[in-house]
């Protein structure tokens, strides 16, 4: 077996096993299960987090304490308000705590920073690499990922969140796929030259068309859509641009961590999952896609009901 191949088969092993246990915890009907399902996630990223900050500035202990707590503090709200224990708006509160989490947290930064130069010697200069490594390992991914949270009120936004999930991640697979047949046949000039080598332009244009195809056939499959409205012209006019923003949000979501993986000069976030890494690998490229599509959600509302 060739490396090329053994590589792409252990990264297609690894994403169906996340898509499996996903789409397990989306069928069966209940919330907890996907919402524990986001929290184990974001706390497995935090551990590799806290690991890969050995030998820095950063305040690991704050990274890894706010990461491990946080997402079960916006699943608690969001499934309180599922099961009427508490009469909230949802997404008001989870954007709420969001904000008011982000700010504590940079405060506690600031002030673990600050106590590391007056107490221990750190000079400024060490000070600011370890105030912007602690932010980050909060930030990126857990911070931003953990959004996937707001959508546990409906079942069908949950399924929405799959779709989106899968969307991400075929551009992934399609991408190392064609760049594996056509990469460097057309176009010498690789995509990333610096920060991912190997990411070429043909995968990248070969991974468009792929993915948005796939992505369309499966709105109708997962019932998030008909066949009659994925066929129209306004469905298409409004899914490209779209679908053409969430791809090149997963490609900087993912080439965002091989950026870190190399500022940190480390090979794996971890060894979890084979062909991949660890789970930071795994949800570095989501991160991007979840968070923006949670945020921008209002403004596609009101663009969908304008085309309808």
């Amino acid at each position: 077996m060739s490396p090329k191949l053994k590589t792409f088969l252990e990264r297609g092993f690894s994403t169906i096993v996340l898509l499996s246990l996903l789409g397990g915890a989306v069928a069966w009907h209940e919330p907890i299960g996907y919402a524990g399902l986001i929290c184990v996630l974001c706390n497995l990223t935090s551990w590799e987090w806290f690991n890969m900050l050995k030998g820095t500035n950063a305040n690991r202990i704050l990274s890894l304490v706010a990461g491990l707590l946080y997402p079960w503090l916006m699943a608690a709200v969001c499934l309180a308000d599922k099961a009427h224990i508490v009469e909230v708006n949802a997404s008001s509160s989870v954007f709420a705590i969001a904000l008011g989490a982000l700010v504590l947290y940079t405060i506690l930064a600031f002030c673990g920073q600050l106590f590391r130069m007056d107490y221990r010697g750190k000079t400024g200069a060490e000070m600011m690499d370890g105030m912007g490594l602690t932010l980050l390992s909060f930030v990126y991914p857990v911070w931003m990922f953990s959004f996937a949270l707001i959508c546990l009120h409906e079942e069908v936004t949950i399924w929405a969140m799959l779709w989106l999930v899968l969307f991400t991640k075929m551009s992934d697979i399609w991408a190392y796929m064609s760049g594996v047949l056509l990469g460097g046949k057309f176009i010498t000039r690789k995509f990333s030259p610096s920060v991912s080598p190997k990411k070429t332009w043909e995968g990248i244009i070969g991974s468009i068309i792929i993915t948005l195809t796939v992505g369309a056939v499966l709105l109708p499959a997962l019932n998030l859509a008909d066949w009659e409205t994925v066929g129209s012209l306004q469905f298409l006019l409004l899914y490209i641009p779209l679908g053409l923003l969430l791809f090149f949000l997963s490609v900087w979501g993912d080439l965002a961590g091989s950026l870190i993986k190399r500022g940190l000069a480390v090979k794996d976030s971890g060894s979890l999952l084979p062909g991949i890494g660890g789970i930071f690998d795994l949800i570095d490229s989501p991160a991007f896609t979840v968070s923006t599509a949670v945020c921008a959600a209002p403004a596609i509302g009101t663009v969908l009901i304008l085309f309808s």
